[in-house]
């Protein structure tokens, strides 16, 4: 769907007629959404403050409550919302979103733009359908229908919180209903804009001091070092000076941990092998005090000249790149051992619900079996080029077992030359809370209202001397 050219309506409805857009194309598109929003960027750039802001809302917040929508239009409609017009379904959904979820939007506004929009993606005939419904869910004081949860827990919580049922269930089956329920209120939760102290240029203290008339609600990160949470920007980021000066950059505690986990030293040589944007390689380089030799690898040279432009931001020299098909290439690939190597490795990314919503409606049981199959090649290749008493971390966003623990098991059955090695991290990080008994990294939105991370670090034994 593309907007109307020429159409002459409040800048408001724009906003809107963006969201829908975006909304549109990812369903049963093969993308995700952060792709969707970068090739977007050129037209959210150009909204005001307020309608940004409403853009994003209405993105986010459609992604995260889907399901609970449709049944709310379900209600107000003879036939399943599912075979409807799915350009309609959207718009339908962004009027009962700004009627059940946005307080701050007059009934009146939400029930009439949603209207002039469906009239602005060539839709007209539809005006008086979508202007019925949603004067309908309007005036209701009727709460969503919603199955027993004592007779089917599982569709209760997929149906209040909108996820698969498939997941929910096998939530259900590893930590049981209370938990769950818990879970799944934290995910939906909206996160704060987590930031990274760049310590090669600054402190946390000094970044705090200069950043404060840029932003509301800063906050030290309670198990990060150098991460700062944010609650509201004033102006967007990359307008402050620090950033310019390469003072920060963006990024989650949880993944903030995954670089302290591994722990390289100044000196040593280091690979990040899916290096993607470049933030935990700059991570790298900043706790090798960008003393050493780093290596960042990914298959997307695209990803390798923005990470290139990154690391001139922030100062960082010690950084060389290789475009590298780690599944692809030969086993030899010339590049040499490693004294700390990280496998930050592609996942289903059902640990970042709550940055990244659409995953709940794109991901698959069969994703993480696949995932499973491909994680298991990718740590078998990339260990072959660690040193002797070498660290591999092993990590990926997601809770499933099966991207975890049995990942891990695997390569350790088949690699009986490698051991768990259980790291000291930073004392800020609170060690009984996040690291399991096995020695491995374990965040989740609920209890620890981080990402939900794992990783896993593994030590090469040096070869048995010869007795003489």
């Amino acid at each position: 769907m593309a907007p109307v050219e020429g159409a002459k309506t409040p800048f408001v409805v724009q906003a809107r007629e963006l969201a829908a857009t975006v909304l549109y194309r990812l369903e049963g598109a093969k993308t995700t959404l952060d792709q969707l929003l970068a090739d977007t960027d050129p037209q959210i750039s150009k909204l005001g403050r307020a309608d940004r802001a409403l853009f994003h809302a209405l993105v986010y917040g459609i992604l995260r409550h889907r399901s609970l929508l449709d049944t709310i239009i379900d209600q107000h409609v003879r036939r399943s919302s599912r075979k409807m017009d799915p350009l309609i379904r959207v718009i339908l959904r962004l009027g009962v979103y700004q009627l059940k979820f946005m307080d701050r939007i007059p009934p009146s506004a939400a029930v009439h733009t949603s209207v002039e929009l469906a009239k602005r993606v060539n839709k007209k005939w539809a005006t008086g359908f979508v202007n019925g419904l949603l004067r309908s869910v309007a005036r209701s004081d009727r709460p969503a229908s919603l199955p027993d949860p004592l007779q089917d827990p599982a569709a209760f919580l997929a149906g209040a919180y909108s996820f698969p049922q498939w997941l929910v269930r096998r939530w259900l089956n590893r930590w049981g209903f209370d938990f769950s329920d818990a879970l799944c209120q934290a995910i939906n939760q909206i996160p704060p804009v987590t930031i990274r102290t760049n310590t090669l240029k600054t402190s946390r203290s000094a970044l705090l001091a200069a950043i404060e008339a840029g932003a509301t609600g800063l906050e030290p990160c309670r198990h990060s070092p150098d991460g700062i949470h944010v609650t509201s920007v004033i102006r967007p980021m990359d307008q402050w000076r620090a950033f310019h000066d390469g003072g920060f950059q963006v990024q989650s505690e949880a993944a903030q941990m995954v670089s302290l986990f591994l722990g390289p030293k100044p000196g040593q040589r280091v690979w990040d092998t899916c290096a993607g944007l470049g933030t935990k390689t700059a991570h790298l380089a900043q706790l090798m005090e960008n003393r050493g030799q780093l290596l960042a690898t990914d298959r997307h040279p695209g990803k390798l000249n923005r990470l290139q432009a990154e690391m001139s931001r922030l100062g960082i020299g010690i950084v060389t790149n290789r475009t590298l098909d780690l599944l692809s290439a030969p086993a030899d690939w010339n590049i040499g051992l490693f004294d700390r190597i990280l496998l930050d490795a592609p996942c289903s990314g059902l640990g970042v619900l709550q940055r990244n919503p659409d995953g709940k409606w794109n991901t698959t049981m069969a994703d993480i079996r696949s995932n499973q199959k491909r994680q298991l090649a990718l740590i078998d290749k990339v260990a072959r080029h660690l040193k002797p008493d070498g660290i591999l971390v092993y990590a990926v966003c997601s809770m499933e077992p099966e991207e975890n623990e049995e990942v891990i098991q695997g390569f350790l059955q088949n690699h009986p030359e490698f051991d768990i090695f259980r790291p000291k991290p930073p004392s800020t990080i609170d060690r009984p809370l996040l690291l399991s008994p096995d020695g491995f990294l374990v965040t989740s939105p609920h209890p620890h209202k981080l990402d939900g991370f794992f990783a896993a670090a593994v030590k090469r034994q040096p070869p048995l001397r010869p007795s003489i």
